[in-house]
């Protein structure tokens, strides 16, 4: 197989997103998913080890490869913790579906880091971009 005929990532995520297991646990996970993207970013950058990170914010490093693994959603504290560690600014929205959010900033719905996840009865909108 050719490299050009291999599937992309957008390609290979529609049929994964697909499968009703798959999505669920894509959606529960969006939050995780744009955090972990903001601290490894962040350590890439700054050249850090997990453990070197950790002592930044006050976490350990086994903690910090949780964050990174993403498949957990991190709690307020961890959040707290993290922007002001990271220099970033964090827009977590839940709002109706029916209804278009009022409170979101058009800065976060157009920054690069945001995911935005349909419910059933409920869209929320994640948006993490430095500060």
């Amino acid at each position: 197989m050719r490299l050009n005929e291999l599937k992309t990532f957008g390609e290979v995520l529609a049929d994964d997103l697909r499968d009703p297991e798959f999505r669920a646990e894509w959606e529960r996970t969006a939050l995780a998913r744009a955090v972990a993207n903001q601290v490894i970013a962040y350590r890439a950058a700054q050249d850090l080890t997990q453990t070197q990170f950790g002592e930044l914010v006050g976490m350990t490093q086994p903690a910090v490869t949780r964050l990174e693994a993403a498949r957990h959603n991190p709690n307020i504290e961890t959040l707290v913790k993290l922007a002001p560690a990271l220099n970033i600014e964090l827009n977590i929205n839940i709002h109706p579906r029916k209804t278009s959010s009022k409170l979101t900033t058009k800065r976060a719905r157009t920054t690069d880091a945001v995911s935005s996840v349909a419910f059933d009865d409920a869209e929320v909108l994640i948006a993490a971009t430095a500060t």
